[in-house]
C-alpha cells in the first residue's frame, strides 16, 4: 500500500496569507472609495487602511488555511491507519 501524500503546510500557510493580504487589501481600497463626506477627522487614510486590513487579513486567513491542512492531514492519517 502506498503511503499517502501529506499537504505542505508551508506553501498552505504562504498562499492563504497571500489570499488573506489580497482581500483585506481589496477591503481598505473600497474603504477608501467613500464619499468624502462620510470620512470623519481622525480616520485612517486609504494607505494605511490596506496595509493594516491587508495585515490583518494575512493572519487570520494564514492561520485559518494553516488549521485546516492540519485537520486534513490528521484525518487522513486517521484514515489510512
Amino acid at each position: 500500500m502506498s503511503t499517502p501524500r501529506s499537504p505542505n503546510h508551508l506553501r498552505v500557510l504562504i498562499v492563504g496569507a497571500v489570499l488573506g493580504f489580497a482581500i483585506g487589501a481589496f477591503l481598505g481600497v473600497y474603504r477608501g472609495m467613500e464619499s468624502s463626506s462620510r470620512v470623519a477627522q481622525g480616520e485612517y487614510s486609504t494607505a494605511t487602511a490596506v496595509g493594516y486590513l491587508g495585515l490583518l487579513g494575512a493572519l487570520v486567513v494564514g492561520l485559518l488555511a494553516a488549521g485546516v491542512s492540519v485537520l486534513i492531514e490528521s484525518v487522513s492519517e486517521r484514515r489510512n491507519r
